[in-house]
């Protein structure tokens, strides 16, 4: 509990003049690149990734977690400018923040889904403060084997309910995970590296993350270029359009706790992700609230719902990424890279060991909402001159950022070339409805379930009995058992 005394003083130690600024610049940049249409949270954390070479642990983390958190609304930008959402969670939000737009209060709109995703965000993050702290202390109780066996749950979990196709699912989890072996082994000797002095370090985190995550999108803009049309209904913000006024938190404030609650619990589940979050949040909401036959009419609630729960998902996400290492989402996969890359594992010890980063985290994403809040009551009319940049154009810009950030890794044009194939390989499996999300959750989640089977073996001597039947483990291989059947029953 030593984490909560202590946040107080670890929210004043946020406002240094570095970490103010390194907010401010994840906010700025989530925001205008969530509001690409098509340009989701791991796709804007894979193209900023290289940013973080040069940040300490901390500071790299909450530009991260400020760029993830503002992207997710700026994703809403579009989608109730042009109809087009930003991320394929912000689509429900069509229904009434592009129909309310319409009717000549786009301000109002956008400034109902700002203040009830950092709503969302500043709940789920109080509840991601308590339950993460106490999981994690439960989680204490594991050790190499039990954390192996989590592990496996994990991929469990990401293959079944990640895609729509669970062998498609498995598939691109078994490919990451093959990546992953590529290098040095952690059981001694090279792994698949063919005489080629540029696979022996492994291909690092950083070619996976653009190549599977970023250039796929860049491709898809490029190609997406040729039939572009434009937008002849452009909306303008008048005098009339007052925006949010605060008459409407008394109404809207059930709406808020009720899909805060939905959105971090929906969050926590691996695999569910945001876009799952927003329709349940509102499709629930239009059954809760008295307003049920004017959903899609142009309503704050129905504005306020998805965009609330979206946001709320940021830190439930988190809960089982810092707590017990598996990942919610691509997005969380890349902060658990970036932790990894930096030398801090995650999982249960890291809220023992490093109290003083989870406390730095806590505090940043509080920090983070109140600054987007900030930000986007005064920049709602600049974030939304982005919708109207051409396909075309923003490829190119696009693919320009990734190959300057990947070669800007260890300066090696191989590395270039790499995420290049990767996103080529990744465009054409996005055609073929094989996700590219498993495998960068699989390429993560690889070396942390071999590194914690070889301390096990190691701690008894070889003996993988001794590993696999212990009670927790045990457990927990049963329940990854139960998910994969699940999986395969609910998805015939």
């Amino acid at each position: 509990m030593d984490i909560l005394f202590n946040l107080p003083n670890f929210i004043s130690s946020v406002f240094s003049i570095t970490t103010v600024l390194i907010i401010i610049s994840g906010v700025l940049l989530g925001i205008l690149l969530g509001a690409l249409p098509g340009f989701g949270s791991a796709q804007s954390l894979a193209i900023l990734f290289p940013l973080t070479f040069v940040m300490s642990t901390s500071d790299s983390l909450i530009f991260l977690l400020a760029v993830y958190s503002a992207a997710e609304y700026g994703g809403s930008i579009p989608a109730i400018l042009i109809k087009t959402p930003g991320t394929p969670a912000n689509a429900i939000s069509i229904l009434d923040g592009y129909t309310m737009a319409q009717k000549g209060e786009p301000k109002r709109a956008l400034q109902v889904s700002l203040v009830s995703g950092v709503f969302g965000g500043l709940t789920s993050t109080i509840i991601f403060i308590i339950s993460g702290t106490t999981l994690a202390y439960f989680g204490l109780k594991f050790g190499p084997g039990e954390m192996f066996a989590l592990g496996i749950f994990g991929l469990s979990i990401i293959g079944t309910f990640f895609g729509k196709n669970i062998a498609k699912g498995f598939f691109a989890t078994g490919l990451g995970m093959l990546l992953a072996t590529v290098g040095t082994s952690g059981f001694g000797g090279m792994r698949f590296v063919f005489d080629k002095a540029f696979l022996m370090d492994g291909i690092p985190l950083v070619v996976i993350v653009i190549g599977l995550l970023a250039c796929p999108e860049a491709f898809k803009l490029l190609v997406d270029s040729k039939n572009e049309k434009k937008i002849k209904n452009k909306i303008s913000f008048k005098k009339i359009d007052k925006g949010f006024q605060l008459s409407f938190i008394k109404r809207l404030l059930p709406t808020w706790i009720r899909c805060s609650l939905l959105g971090t619990l929906i969050g926590a589940i691996p695999g569910a992700g945001a876009a799952i979050g927003s329709m349940i949040a509102y499709t629930q909401e239009k059954k809760w609230s008295k307003l049920t036959n004017k959903f899609g009419t142009g309503i704050d609630e129905g504005i306020a719902a998805p965009e609330t729960a979206n946001n709320a998902v940021v830190a439930g996400t988190l809960i089982p990424t810092l707590a017990l290492g598996i990942p919610g989402s691509g997005a969380a996969a890349i902060l658990i890279g970036l932790m990894i890359s930096k030398g801090v594992v995650p999982g249960p010890f890291l809220f023992v060991d490093e109290k003083d980063l989870i406390s730095l985290i806590f505090g940043g994403l509080i920090v983070t909402n109140l600054f987007l809040l900030f930000i986007g009551f005064f920049a709602t009319n600049l974030f939304s001159k982005v919708t109207s940049i051409s396909k075309k154009r923003l490829g190119c810009f696009v693919m320009v950022l990734i190959i300057i950030g990947t070669y800007s890794y260890s300066n090696y044009g191989a590395h270039v070339i790499m995420s290049l194939i990767l996103g080529f390989m990744a465009y054409i499996f996005i055609k073929v409805n094989i996700p590219a999300i498993p495998i960068v959750l699989g390429f993560v989640m690889s070396p942390i379930i071999e590194e914690n089977l070889n301390r096990a073996l190691t701690i008894h001597n070889g003996d993988l009995t001794q590993v696999m039947f212990r009670p927790i483990t045990l457990t927990i291989l049963f329940l990854a058992l139960v998910t994969i059947i699940y999986g395969i029953k609910t998805k015939r």
